[in-house]
This record gives C-alpha cells, sequence and structure tokens, in this order.
C-alpha cells in the first residue's frame, strides 16, 4: 500500500482480530485511493477471512477493483473462485466470459482459469472436466492442484498408475507446507499467499499433503 502506516496498522488489527475496524480502514482507503492495488488486494482477502467468510462481499470487491485495474487478471480469477461458495456455481456468463480471457492470457493465468472452470464442470461433464485440467497442465505445468485433480480423477476410475504418476508431478510443485503448532509469520492478507493456498495448491496444510501422499500407497 502507498500507506505503509495504514497497512502496519491494518496488519496489527488482523493479528489481533479486530477485522471489522480493519475493514471500515481499508474501505474508506480504497474509496479515496482507488488506483492502489494493494489496498483492494488486502481488503478482498480480509473477506473471506474466519469470521467474515463473506465470499460474495469479496467477489463484489474483486469487481470494484477490477473497474480500476482492467489488466490486472488476478481479480477476475479471484470472482471465479469466490462465486460457487455464495451462488453455488458459475454463472453461464461467467463460464462464458472465463474462455474468452483464457484464450488470450498468458500461461499461467490462463491455467488456473481452466482449473477453475473443471472446478465448474467436475460433477456436469466428466470428459469436459479431465480435458480442462490437461489443458491447465498443458498451458502451466507448475502449479499443483491440476495434476493432483486429473490424478485423483483417474484413480477413481481405475487408472492407477497414471493417477499416482500425475500427484507425484503434482507433489513436486509444492513450494511451501504449512505445519501445525508452527507459526510461519505469513501474512493474512497477501493476495498471492491466498491463491497459493486455496486456489492452485502450491501452498497447503501438512494434512492435506498427506493425504495425497498416502493415495500413493495404496
Amino acid at each position: 500500500m502507498m500507506d505503509t502506516e495504514l497497512q502496519k496498522k491494518i496488519t496489527t488489527l488482523v493479528a489481533d482480530r479486530k477485522l471489522e475496524t480493519a475493514e471500515r480502514l481499508l474501505i474508506d482507503y480504497v474509496e479515496q485511493n482507488p488506483y492502489d492495488i494493494e489496498g483492494w488486494n488486502r481488503l478482498i482477502v480480509l473477506e473471506t477471512l474466519t469470521p467474515f467468510e463473506d465470499y460474495e462481499q469479496a467477489a463484489n470487491f474483486a469487481r470494484n477493483a477490477l473497474q480500476y485495474h482492467p489488466t490486472n487478471l488476478l481479480y477476475f480469477i479471484l470472482i471465479l473462485s469466490f462465486t460457487p461458495w455464495y451462488q453455488g456455481e458459475l454463472d453461464d456468463e461467467l463460464v462464458e466470459q472465463a474462455e474468452e480471457v483464457q484464450h488470450k492470457e498468458n500461461p499461467e493465468i490462463a491455467a488456473i482459469i481452466s482449473l477453475l472452470l473443471a472446478d465448474h464442470y467436475q460433477s456436469k461433464d466428466k470428459a469436459h472436466y479431465e480435458f480442462l485440467l490437461k489443458r491447465s497442465i498443458q498451458d502451466y505445468p507448475y502449479i499443483v492442484r491440476n495434476y493432483t485433480d486429473l490424478g485423483q480423477h483417474y484413480l477413481r476410475y481405475g487408472k492407477k498408475e497414471s493417477g499416482k504418476a500425475l500427484i507425484k508431478k503434482g507433489l513436486a510443485n509444492v513450494k511451501f507446507v504449512y505445519i501445525e503448532g508452527v507459526f510461519d509469520n505469513h501474512d493474512d492478507l497477501d493476495v498471492i499467499r491466498y491463491i497459493n493456498e486455496m486456489i492452485t495448491g502450491v501452498f497447503t496444510t501438512e494434512y492435506s499433503y498427506r493425504d495425497l501422499e498416502n493415495l500413493l500407497q495404496k
């Protein structure tokens, strides 16, 4: 944030779990400084924290941020990620927009969009679900969940060797594992951390990591 003192204050408020105060300060800040990307980032991620977990509000803030920063497609990714939390699934218009954006973006953004679209199709169209995960891997083979989701999909259909090979590749892309009881001093409002943890799987918990490792033993 351009106002570094305010950023420090908000960090302290979040650490003390005074989220409503932090929210008011951030809303005031982005209203006065709508071109400060970091201000929007922190406000959006704040809405996802417990006890807020207000993904609809987070999506609304992401849409507002996208109006001021139309080339920052991280906001579009967040909208795709948040929408099913409060709406149940992506609507047709958002799916169409995602397909259009996916074809125009850099490989990493394209891969993440394909991954989120795969989530949408998982219970609707198994063939398209598989296609989207493969496309995500082809576009950017450096994230985790495209490999591990496809691997688990294969395991469910009896393709053990292919499934396990994909899960191994996904685990090899993990960059950070959160260990219970170990303080890692991470920034709760870091949008990149949020995306890596909640969407790509590049950051994961020890339990999720072990669950995937256990699949390799079956």
